[in-house]
């Protein structure tokens, strides 16, 4: 009976052992292939018909098991920006909300306005930090 119990607990550690060996982690996130869908372009915006834009970038966790958010940064006073914070798993969609509104400043002209997804993760080449950016030509 004894060399019974023994003998499954060698198997059980080996399988364990070769789980271990095996197991491969994520070396980074790979936020839809297309990089140009970290920027959105408006186009012409016009502060007289409309004053605030609206814009939503979604991400997938396509290689991470998981991956937290802690937030997301905003460039500037006439921009608003909001992220669900915590933890998304392998293939959830991360969406940041992003609200633009020239007139806060009375920008002309074009404009560039950055916003900075934060999480534990390497993302980019600025490490956690995954740079958001929208554009657009003011009338």
């Amino acid at each position: 009976m004894n060399k019974k119990y023994l003998y499954i607990i060698i198997a059980i550690l080996f399988i364990v052992i070769l789980c271990l060996l095996t197991y491969k982690t994520s070396e980074e996130v790979n936020f839809n292939e297309d990089k140009s869908n970290l920027t959105h372009d408006f186009g012409i915006l016009d502060k007289s018909k409309k004053s605030l834009y609206k814009y939503t970038f979604r991400y997938i966790n396509a290689k991470y098991d998981t991956i937290k958010v802690y937030g997301v940064k905003d460039g500037c006073d006439c921009t608003e920006s909001k992220v669900k914070t915590g933890l998304y798993f392998k293939n959830d969609t991360i969406s940041v909300n992003i609200k633009y509104d020239p007139t806060k400043y009375n920008d002309k002209g074009a404009t560039v306005k950055q916003f900075f997804l934060i999480t534990n993760k390497s993302l980019s080449k600025f490490d956690t930090i995954l740079p958001l950016t929208l554009k657009g030509n003011i009338k």
